[in-house]
Order: structure tokens, then sequence, then C-alpha cells
């Protein structure tokens, strides 16, 4: 297992063919198999890797912000929608609500202020125990560098599959 972020970004680079090659292999694959290995790799490393150490997801993301976020983030912040969405929050090019600033302005010392009501994407990152992981490998690529969960899933589910590159 692998939790160091230097080591994980080093070897991201010189496994990135091989990651979308194995990207287009599990495309190919039984999509409700991969899933039950996947989910069953992610429930392993994410008992072993505590995100809460890390914090790496929220300097290199800006989470999707949706209106079920509100609720929580207005109680977190003690501020209105609209407040919220004018200090911390901008527009992506999909028109869609995105967290502004790179790190979050939520994290402190690795460690998220707003923990308890962070928003959906937060809390679901990195969204391997999600179904149909195969409609979602981009993401799960992109993310390898990332985050210790991905790259740790990724390469096992590599070797339990006898991915021979």
């Amino acid at each position: 297992m692998e939790i160091n972020l230097e080591k994980i970004k080093k070897i991201a680079k010189t496994k990135e063919n091989e990651n979308w090659n194995f990207r287009s292999y599990l495309k190919m694959q039984d999509s409700d198999k991969i899933d039950r290995i996947v989910n069953s790799l992610n429930e392993k490393y994410s008992s072993l890797i505590d995100c809460t150490e890390c914090g790496n997801c929220c300097t290199d993301l800006q989470p999707q912000i949706r209106k079920k976020d509100f609720p929580g983030l207005k109680k977190e912040l003690k501020l209105s929608e609209s407040e919220i969405k004018s200090k911390y929050l901008e527009l992506d090019e999909d028109n869609d609500l995105r967290f502004k600033d790179l790190p979050c302005t939520f994290l402190e010392n690795k460690k998220c202020t707003i923990y308890e009501n962070r928003p959906h994407d937060c809390k679901s990152y990195p969204h391997l125990h999600k179904k149909e992981i195969t409609t979602r490998l981009f993401n799960v690529v992109y993310n390898y560098s990332i985050c210790p969960i991905v790259f740790n899933v990724y390469e096992d589910l590599k070797h339990r599959l006898n991915y021979n590159h």
C-alpha cells in the first residue's frame, strides 16, 4: 500500500499510458463484476487510509455545490445562500457552482473546518462506492495521482484482474 503523495505523483507520471490502457480494458469487462471488486477494494483501502490525515483532494479539486448542500453550509457558515455564493462560489464552464479557491478555503492543516456539513461531493469522494464505475473511469484515472485510496484501488484492481500491460 502506498500513501506517500510524492511517490504516488511520480508513479502516476510513469504509469500514465498504462492507466489509460487499463481504463480501455476495464470498459470491455463485465460492469457488475468490476463494481463488486472495486467496492470491495474501496472498503479495504478506505478503512486503512484516513482521509482526514491527507486532504490532498481539497488542494486539487473543486467539488460541485448543489442545492442540497446549502442547508448544511448555511448552518456551518452562518450565512445566507446568496452570501455563500458571492463569497465562496463561482460558476464553472458547465454552469455548475463550485468553490472558487484552491486549495479549498475550508482546509486548515489538512483538515476540513466544515467537515460535518461539507458538500455531498466531498462526502462522497473518491466516489468508488458508486455503481457503474466503468462509466466513470476518466475521473478514476484523473484521481489516481490525487487520492491514495484511488491509487491503491486501481493498482490492486490491475493485480486482481491479472492485467498485463
